[in-house]
């Protein structure tokens, strides 16, 4: 339905995974942000996006993983 769970009940995508796979929810996925590390081209994209100040906040937001 597009809504997002709350942070206590989702830490990372291992939970979500569990979550679709124990209690067979099938209408629950994970979403990555636009811009990531998870290949070489998305990485060099934001290091050229960290290095131009160009939307650089969202970047580091991202890749810091914190709660707080």
């Amino acid at each position: 339905t597009g809504d997002i769970f709350e942070i206590q009940h989702i830490n990372n995508k291992s939970d979500c995974i569990n979550l679709i796979n124990i209690e067979n929810a099938t209408d629950v996925r994970w979403v990555n942000v636009k811009v990531n590390f998870d290949n070489v081209g998305l990485g060099y994209l934001s290091l050229l996006q960290v290095a131009t100040f160009k939307g650089w906040m969202d970047i580091m937001y991202a890749a810091v993983d914190s709660r707080e």
